[in-house]
């Protein structure tokens, strides 16, 4: 009996994956968006580089700034995030999708693994080409240039990826709980965005600005890109500051799934 409930589990989870992947590879703007994500990767990285100044001038940070372009490309991981879960509602076809698998909880899962797994696929090239665009502009600029030997360089690269991928799943778990395409980016972008606007405007203490860059999940989930001490959005270590960020995200998958689960659709 236990094999066979094992069984029909297993094959209610492949048939909820493979329809949230149909819909997923279906949509031309969500494949647009996946594009975006690695071109964005790459051109805000080449951009930024660029404007570093003369080529005498060292960067802070220089793994950080060969992965700068996740600023642009977190925009475009968040997008895919919210569409696949909030696209439904507004025309309330999550009611078909619920009819068609009843297990609510199996249908939010479906829905994260999906998108880690898109966000995933296309973060590989978008990083990947973004450490070599920025190691092409600031070939000129010195010993600061890391290396691609560099294990810190590629330890930073994963993070990155892994980061695109949270932030894809904190958009997720928004638009679950706002059930509202726009109003969920807002917010989450607002999320992300905000504090870190905050500590650059607003005067505060330095225990003020270090509780505020902590909690923040975009401070605190990009200090894994960081290399040299002193120089990270956050005073954090690289893996938990992305603890953090995968609390916040992992948080609003929670509350979305309680109002899946609770509220009707």
């Amino acid at each position: 009996m236990r094999e066979v409930r094992r069984t029909g589990w297993t094959l209610r989870a492949g048939r909820a994956l493979r329809a949230e992947w149909t819909k997923l590879c279906t949509v031309p703007s969500q494949l647009w968006t996946l594009a975006a994500l690695a071109a964005l990767m790459a051109g805000v990285t080449a951009l930024t580089a660029a404007g570093q100044g003369r080529p005498r001038d060292t960067p802070a940070d220089p793994v950080a700034l060969a992965l700068s372009g996740v600023y642009g490309a977190q925009l475009a991981a968040l997008a895919v995030g919210v569409a696949l879960v909030a696209s439904e509602y507004q025309p309330r076809v999550i009611r078909t999708t619920l009819a068609a698998h009843p297990g609510r909880t199996g249908v939010l899962a479906a829905k994260a693994a999906v998108v880690t797994a898109a966000v995933l696929g296309a973060g590989v090239p978008g990083v990947l080409g973004s450490v070599l665009a920025g190691r092409a502009v600031l070939a000129g600029r010195g010993p600061g240039t890391a290396a691609l030997s560099d294990p810190e360089l590629w330890r930073a690269a994963v993070g990155t990826l892994l980061y695109l991928a949270l932030v894809a799943l904190l958009g997720a778990g928004v638009a679950a709980v706002l059930r509202h395409a726009g109003v969920a980016v807002g917010a989450t972008a607002a999320l992300l965005y905000g504090p870190f606007l905050a500590t650059k405007v607003i005067p505060m203490s330095t225990h003020a600005l270090h509780l505020v860059q902590k909690a923040s999940p975009m401070s605190a989930g990009l200090a894994v890109q960081t290399t040299l001490p002193g120089t990270g959005p956050a005073p954090l270590g690289p893996w938990a500051g992305l603890g953090v960020l995968t609390a916040w995200a992992g948080a609003a998958l929670a509350v979305g799934w309680a109002g899946l689960r609770f509220r009707d659709a």
